[in-house]
C-alpha cells in the first residue's frame, strides 16, 4: 500500500511536473535524449559559421576572378584611367608574374574584404583548426553537418517516444489500479465515458507531448541563446533589432495561449458531456429501439454536436493566431533582419553583405527549431486539460482500505453486526439504522422488504462496498471487518447479483473468473449443475464459445445460470444471493434451487428475495421495512401465520 501512495502521490502535479517526472523516471535516457538534443543544437549553429565563411570565400573568389581576367581588366582600366603613369603601373601589376599577381591579390583581399581569407595557387581558402578549407572542404563539411543533425533528431525521437511510452503505461497502470481500489460510490458520482475517457484518451494526448515538448523546447531554448550570444558578437545593433522583435512575437504567442487554455476547458467539458451522453445511450439502445426514440436521440446528439462544433470553430480564430505569429512571423525573420540591415548599413554595403549573410544564416537555423515548436504549442493547451483529467482520478481520496495486512484463514463460525448505521456517501438518507443482528455458520438467512428498504445495503456491507457509517460488523467475534485484507475475506464469500456481471470471453474464462487452478472438468461439472451445460453444447465452439460484451447474446436467465456456475464452482463459505434466480423460469429455477439447497448445506447462507417462494426453508428472515429497519424476525411459517409486512408481501406476491 505504501508503494502504491508513494507512486499516486507522485503523478499528482500539473502538467509540466508531470513531464519532468516522466525525465525522471528514465533519467539516464532523458539525460542521453537532453545531452543529443543540445549537441544537435550546436550542430545547427554550426551552420552560421559555415555559411559566413562560405560567402567570405565566395565574394574574395568573385573578386579575384574579376582580377584574373586579363583582357576585360586593360579594357576596363584603359578606358577609365586616364593617367598614363596610373595606367601603366596597373597594368604592369595586372599582367605581372603568377606569384605577384597572388601577392597583390592577396593583399587587395586583406585591405577591402576579409582578413581571414588566403589565396594561393589559385585557391580561395580559410586556415581553421590548422586546416586549410576551401569552398568544397567547407560544403562538405555542411553536408555532414546535416547528415548529423538527421541522425540525431531520430535518435532524439526514439528516445522520447520511449520515454513517453514508458510514462503512458505508468499511468494507465495507476489510473486502472486507482479505480479499482476506488469505492463503489466513486463509480455513482462519475460518469463511465470520462473515467474511460481519461483512461484511454487523456493518457494518450499527455503522452503524446512529453514526446515532442522536452525535445523541442530543449532546442529551441539552446539554438536561441547560443545564436543570440553568436548574432550579438557579429553586430549587437542589428540583433537588438531582431531580437526586439522576436521577443514581440513570443510574447504575443504565449499570450493566445493562455487565452485559449480557458476555452479549450471549456470545450472539453462540453465534448465530455457528449461522451457521457453517448456512453450512456450506447448502454441504453434496446431502450431507444423499444421506445421508438431513434429520431429524437438522433436530433439531441446532432444539437449536442452542433454546440461543440460551433464552440470547436470559433475558438479556432484565438487557436490559429499563435500558429500565424510562429509560421508568418517568426518564419519571416530572415527577412526582417535584411530590411534592419538595410536601414543600418545603407552606407555600408560591404558591412551590409558580411553582416547580413551570417545573420539570415543565423536567423533561418535559430527560427526552424521554433517552427516546430507549432504543434507543440497548438497542442498545450489539450496536454494541460489531460493532465487535470488524469490528476483528478489519481488524486481522489479513497475510504476502504483494501490492503490491510490482516489475513483471515479460520473457517468463519460468525458474521455480527453491531449497532450498524448507514447511508451512502452521497446522501444524507439513513438507510439502515441501530441494526443488530447475528449470522451463523450452517444457517440460511433472508431479508425481504419493499424497495429501498436495505436488503441489498446488507449484502454491499458485507462485502465491503462500503463501511458501515457508524458500528462494527464483527467476524467470528474477534476480527473488526474494516481491519481485514479484503481478498481474504472476499475469498471466503460467492456472490450472485441480480445483475449478473458477464465478461467478454470465453465460456471457460468467464465461469472460472476469481478462481486459480481450476480445471476445464470441474467447469464443466458446475455448468451442468445451473443447467447451463446443454446450452453451451449446443453451440459450435462449446466451452470455447466467445461471449460479446456483458454477454450480449445472452438471455437474462442464461446469464443468471452462468454466475451460478461460477458460484458453484467456487465452493464458498459464505454465499450471498440477491435475486439469485429472479431472471430463471419457474421450471430451471426450482431445478437451480435444489442445487443451491445442496451447495447451502454447512455453510451461511445469505438471500436477498423477492420471491418469497425460494426462502420457505430458510432458518430465519428479517423483514425490514424503509426508515425502520427490521420491523419482523422468523421463519417463513412464524411470519406467514400472523398479521405484517411479511404476510402482506406473501399476498401480494400470490
Amino acid at each position: 500500500m505504501k508503494n502504491q501512495k508513494k507512486q499516486v502521490f507522485i503523478l499528482k502535479n500539473n502538467l509540466y511536473k508531470q513531464i519532468w517526472q516522466s525525465l525522471k523516471d528514465r533519467w539516464f535516457l532523458a539525460s542521453l535524449m537532453l545531452t543529443l538534443t543540445i549537441f544537435m543544437s550546436l550542430l545547427l549553429i554550426t551552420n552560421i559559421k559555415i555559411i559566413e565563411y562560405i560567402t567570405a570565400l565566395l565574394v574574395s573568389k568573385s573578386v579575384i576572378d574579376a582580377a584574373n581576367n586579363v583582357e576585360k581588366a586593360n579594357g576596363f582600366f584603359s578606358r577609365w584611367v586616364t593617367d598614363p603613369n596610373l595606367q601603366k603601373i596597373i597594368l604592369e601589376n595586372l599582367n605581372n608574374t603568377i606569384k605577384d599577381r597572388e601577392a597583390f591579390l592577396q593583399d587587395v583581399i586583406e585591405t577591402f574584404f576579409y582578413s581571414n581569407v588566403n589565396y594561393t595557387n589559385h585557391t580561395v581558402y580559410l586556415v581553421l583548426w590548422g586546416l586549410n578549407l576551401n569552398l568544397y572542404n567547407l560544403v562538405e563539411i555542411m553536408i555532414v553537418d546535416i547528415a548529423l543533425v538527421i541522425l540525431v533528431v531520430y535518435i532524439v525521437y526514439i528516445i522520447s517516444g520511449y520515454i513517453a511510452g514508458s510514462y503512458e503505461a505508468k499511468i494507465r497502470k495507476a489510473l486502472i489500479d486507482k479505480l479499482i481500489d476506488q469505492d463503489l460510490d466513486y463509480f455513482s458520482q462519475n460518469k463511465t465515458g470520462e473515467l474511460i475517457g481519461t483512461l484511454v484518451k487523456e493518457s494518450s494526448i499527455l503522452a503524446k507531448h512529453i514526446k515532442e515538448a522536452p525535445a523541442n523546447y530543449t532546442l529551441s531554448s539552446v539554438t536561441i541563446l547560443i545564436s543570440s550570444i553568436m548574432m550579438f558578437k557579429i553586430n549587437w545593433k542589428l540583433a537588438s533589432s531582431v531580437f526586439g522583435l522576436l521577443a514581440i512575437f513570443l510574447i504575443l504567442v504565449f499570450i493566445f495561449i493562455l487565452i485559449t487554455n480557458s476555452s479549450t476547458k471549456k470545450i472539453h467539458q462540453a465534448s465530455q458531456k457528449l461522451d457521457n451522453n453517448l456512453t450512456e445511450k450506447v448502454y441504453s439502445i434496446r431502450l431507444i429501439k423499444s421506445s421508438g426514440t431513434f429520431n429524437k436521440e438522433k436530433t439531441e446528439f446532432q444539437e449536442s454536436i452542433n454546440f461543440v462544433d460551433k464552440k470547436n470553430k470559433g475558438k479556432l480564430f484565438l487557436a490559429e493566431i499563435p500558429n500565424a505569429l510562429i509560421v508568418g512571423g517568426i518564419g519571416s525573420f530572415s527577412m526582417a533582419s535584411i530590411i534592419f540591415g538595410v536601414f543600418l548599413y545603407y552606407e555600408q554595403t560591404q558591412a551590409l553583405v558580411s553582416v547580413m549573410t551570417a545573420f539570415t544564416a543565423g536567423v533561418i537555423v535559430m527560427t526552424l527549431p521554433i517552427l516546430q515548436l507549432r504543434q507543440v504549442i497548438a497542442d498545450e493547451p489539450a496536454a494541460h486539460v489531460a493532465a487535470a483529467s488524469v490528476v483528478r482520478i489519481l488524486d481522489s481520496t479513497i475510504c476502504i482500505d483494501k490492503h490491510k495486512t490482516q489475513i483471515i484463514s479460520e473457517p468463519l463460525t460468525e458474521i455480527c453486526f453491531e449497532n450498524v448505521e448507514f447511508k451512502y456517501p452521497s446522501s444524507d438518507e439513513i438507510i439502515l439504522k441501530n441494526l443488530d443482528i447475528e449470522l451463523k455458520k450452517n444457517y440460511k438467512y433472508a431479508f425481504v422488504g419493499p424497495t429501498g428498504s436495505g436488503k441489498s445495503t446488507i449484502a454491499k456491507l458485507i462485502l465491503r462496498f462500503y463501511d458501515p457509517s457508524s458500528g462494527l460488523i464483527k467476524i467470528n467475534q474477534k476480527y473488526n471487518l474494516q481491519d481485514l485484507n479484503l481478498k481474504s475475506w472476499l475469498d471466503k464469500i460467492g456472490y450472485v447479483d441480480q445483475e449478473p456481471q458477464i465478461l467478454s470471453g470465453t465460456i471457460y474464462a468467464n465461469i472460472a473468473y476469481g478462481l486459480d487452478n481450476v480445471s476445464n472438468e470441474d467447469i464443466v461439472i458446475a455448468a451442468k449443475k445451473a443447467k447451463l451445460h446443454d446450452l453451451i453444447m449446443s453451440w459450435s465452439d462449446g466451452y470455447d464459445t466467445i461471449l460479446f460484451e456483458c454477454g450480449s447474446q445472452l438471455s437474462g436467465g442464461q446469464k443468471q445460470r452462468l454466475v451460478i456456475a461460477r458460484l458453484i464452482l467456487k465452493d464458498p463459505e459464505i454465499l450471498i444471493l440477491d435475486e439469485a434466480t429472479s431472471a430463471l423460469d419457474n421450471i430451471v429455477e426450482a431445478e437451480i434451487q435444489a442445487e443451491l439447497e445442496k451447495l447451502m448445506v454447512g455453510r451461511t447462507t445469505i438471500a436477498i428475495a423477492h420471491r418469497l417462494s425460494t426462502i420457505k426453508s430458510f432458518d430465519k428472515i428479517f423483514v425490514l421495512e424503509p426508515r425502520m429497519g427490521i420491523v419482523q424476525i422468523g421463519t417463513f411459517d412464524d411470519l406467514i401465520s400472523k398479521p405484517g409486512l411479511f404476510k402482506k408481501l406473501y399476498d401480494i406476491s400470490s
